[in-house]
């Protein structure tokens, strides 16, 4: 068994016998979780083989099964939990979420007592410093994002002061047998100055080792140790609330030249209430910053449009400031606008990134609800093209009317229509178009279609029906067929860029 795995083991019997021996009352027991499945067949597949002197290609389909349960048992004050799951692949080659895991696998398991001001956790956990700035661990499960740490986490609170420390392992597979192991050790203190304010202040200390399982790498060349430390303050006066954030990155680095890691990072926001009018503001401000355990805010609006995400700018941490500013407010009794603009530089003033956003919601009487969106951005996607100043320019608008259909139905239709021009100076349309139809049954029905005018694709439409079944307040199950483009995901600042799909998908989720 591991060190971890060991001392997960001593510290819940630790837990289990301070529990039997501080609790005379009858003790609470009881379990809830939720059971997620998902199964892929892909009928779209192509391979090469050789057949004689020549190569060809071959068509042929493959699966993907992925089902994950979680559970909570509660017994009084402690809490155990577990994450079990299994992803099969019916053939090696075909891997869409690029998960790297065996085929069964207790994915998460921890321990953790709670009693009055005290909270105890030994195994898996996710936590979040500030802003995420110092420290952030957490878990995008459709993303398939999980920056977990393995350890201890102790939280107290004492009057207004608000104690964490932990102490946690993490591993960062990064290509074949390599892969980074990392340490940290933190803590964080916040407390209220005034009823109008809070200060806090962190401390992480962390190392980050290269391994691999066939290589033997000298700890020495491999690892890479730093410190951080952060302050934030919070104010709330009236109308307007106000966050910062700063911290310091002090480290070695043996793989550099320099030997050395002195970066930093800086984060304010400001929110203004005036009635029916919200102003809102962001500055970043990101040098050597990039870590495998950090997501500081992006600064960058998070579409929930589809074409808009998928050209969505991801921050680099290394070498960016910038800021997003929004406004929104009702226009009358039926009208409510929100708009705004975001921009990213390098600290050599060269532009990376900007946009300009607009949506307007509309309620018209009591049975058509409107919205109508557009944005227009430009993205410089790399080191070379900031310098020679190429970028990708988008021009995307949408509109979705959601009108009442009967008692308790509803149908949604959505309109969506981008324009490219990229950087090696192609231009392209591309069209989406999608009904839902919520039926009162607890019955969802929908379907989509995509098209494009790119050279690039070697498909220039697609379309996917998919149907959806509340079976029961607990239970839901989802069945989609067709074929579905691929592109960038994106959610609070992590990307995953989906590979197109054709066949059949099956969706189930529930809880207990």
């Amino acid at each position: 068994m591991s060190r971890n795995g060991w001392k997960l083991v001593l510290l819940s019997v630790a837990l289990l016998a301070l529990v039997s021996a501080s609790v005379s009352a009858e003790i609470d027991v009881y379990a809830s979780g939720v059971v997620q499945g998902k199964y892929l067949y892909n009928t779209g597949l192509e391979r090469e083989i050789d057949v004689g002197d020549t190569t060809i290609c071959v068509d042929y389909g493959a699966s993907v099964a992925d089902v994950r349960v979680d559970v909570d048992m509660v017994v009084g004050p402690v809490t155990l939990g577990v994450a079990y799951r299994t992803y099969m692949l019916s053939d090696k080659d075909y891997n869409p979420a690029l998960v790297v895991a065996p085929p069964a696998e207790i994915k998460h398991r921890y321990v953790a007592f709670d009693h009055e001001d005290l909270s105890l956790r030994a195994g898996h956990f996710f936590t979040t410093f500030g802003h995420g700035l110092t420290l952030r661990s957490y878990e995008e499960i459709a993303l398939e994002h999980d920056t977990y740490l393995d350890g201890v986490l102790v939280e107290y609170v004492m009057g207004d002061v608000s104690i964490t420390a932990l102490s946690g392992a993490a591993t960062d597979d990064v290509k074949g047998t390599k892969y980074y192991e990392h340490v940290v050790s933190a803590a964080r203190v916040s407390a209220p100055i005034t009823e109008y304010a809070e200060v806090a202040g962190s401390v992480v200390q962390r190392s980050r080792t290269e391994k691999d399982d066939e290589i033997i790498i000298s700890k020495d060349a491999a690892r890479e140790t730093d410190v951080l430390v952060g302050t934030e303050l919070s104010v709330w006066a009236g109308p307007l609330s106000i966050v910062a954030e700063y911290v310091t990155r002090d480290g070695e680095n043996p793989m550099t030249l320099t030997d050395e890691i002195q970066g930093h990072a800086l984060y304010a926001s400001g929110t203004l209430s005036l009635g029916g009018l919200t102003l809102f503001g962001e500055f970043k401000d990101y040098e050597d910053y990039e870590h495998y355990l950090v997501s500081p805010p992006t600064g960058v609006r998070d579409h929930l449009w589809t074409q808009m995400n998928r050209v969505t700018y991801e921050p680099y941490l290394d070498n960016e400031r910038g800021f997003l500013v929004e406004g929104s407010g009702t226009l009358g009794d039926a009208l409510f606008l929100t708009g705004g603009a975001s921009e990213a530089r390098d600290h050599g003033s060269d532009l990376r990134h900007w946009e300009m956003f607009g949506q307007l919601d509309w309620t018209l009487g009591e049975t058509v609800t409107v919205s109508t969106a557009a944005s227009w951005s430009k993205e410089y996607l790399f080191e070379a093209e900031v310098a020679t100043g190429k970028f990708d320019e988008h021009m995307t608008a949408g509109l979705t009317a959601e009108l009442e259909v009967g008692a308790a139905n509803a149908l949604e239709v959505t309109l969506e229509g981008q324009a490219t021009e990229d950087r090696y100076d192609a231009s392209y349309k591309d069209y989406l178009v999608s009904l839902a139809f919520y039926s009162s049954k607890d019955w969802t029905l929908i379907a989509t279609a995509e098209r494009t005018t790119s050279e690039t694709e070697t498909r220039k439409r697609w379309f996917m029906a998919e149907a959806r079944k509340l079976i029961s307040d607990d239970l839901e199950v989802s069945l989609a067929a067709g074929t579905e483009r691929g592109g960038l995901k994106c959610t609070g600042g992590v990307c995953f860029e989906e590979p197109e799909f054709e066949g059949v998908r099956l969706r189930f989720t529930r809880f207990f």
